[in-house]
């Protein structure tokens, strides 16, 4: 969320089929590897997902693979045409409206949460922000992967914090898509870590301040500065 970043933890990293995956259900390990493959580019825009090569690829079969295509198609990173899967084609108007949502359904989650919010849950903001700052500025994947897996605690907290079904039903398919890594992955621009845990920090104080007006202006400002630039 840079969000520069669903009701599912995001890593936004590579399935390790070496390291205690078998405890891993499979149709889990076809949807994480399918997925990294798509927004990291080796599953292209607008590529068939053939399911046999697909359950090649995650050490899967056909059946997990399956149930894996029908979530990235609810994620919105998959697209059904004439029966068949493909790589979902973001052309750079929907990523733009992609943030644009997020911004306004989270800038309202986080007015209400500064109503609601409970010492521990701030508490747990402040050790996701520390957590964060160990990443600095290292631009690796793996470091993106960490920041996004951290970046979606630090917001997924703040919509339990709000305590709202009505809120979690309205943002879950708007969360599904891993903004950080459309951005620097299929737009090529790079996220700004350090920048987005400073606003981070910002979105604390108004939240311990309990300020619903000033946590819903700086967390629209948070996701808005985060998107995508024209070139």
């Amino acid at each position: 969320m840079d969000m520069d970043g669903q009701s599912t933890p995001i890593t936004g990293a590579p399935v390790d089929t070496d390291r205690g995956q078998k405890s891993v259900r499979p149709a889990e390990r076809a949807y994480q590897g399918i997925r990294h493959a798509i927004l990291t580019g080796t599953l292209k825009p607008g590529e068939l997902l053939a399911e046999e090569m697909l359950a090649a690829m995650t050490g899967t079969s056909r059946t997990p693979v399956r149930d894996a295509l029908r979530r990235l198609v609810t994620d919105g990173l998959a697209t059904v045409s004439s029966r068949h899967r493909y790589v979902t084609e973001f052309t750079f108007s929907e990523v733009e409206i992609a943030f644009d949502v997020r911004a306004r359904l989270e800038g309202y989650t986080a007015g209400v949460a500064a109503e609601r919010i409970t010492p521990a849950e701030l508490k747990r903001a402040a050790g996701i922000i520390a957590d964060i700052d160990r990443i600095g500025s290292d631009h690796s994947e793996a470091a993106l992967a960490r920041f996004v897996e951290l970046n979606t605690r630090f917001h997924q907290l703040i919509l339990q914090a709000a305590r709202s079904q009505q809120l979690k039903h309205m943002l879950a398919p708007a969360a599904a898509l891993p903004l950080a890594l459309l951005k620097q992955f299929l737009l090529d621009q790079h996220v700004d870590i350090v920048r987005s845990n400073n606003q981070h920090r910002d979105i604390l104080a108004a939240l311990e301040a309990r300020d619903s007006d000033a946590a819903s202006t700086i967390m629209m400002e948070h996701i808005l500065s985060t998107k995508p630039r024209r070139r």
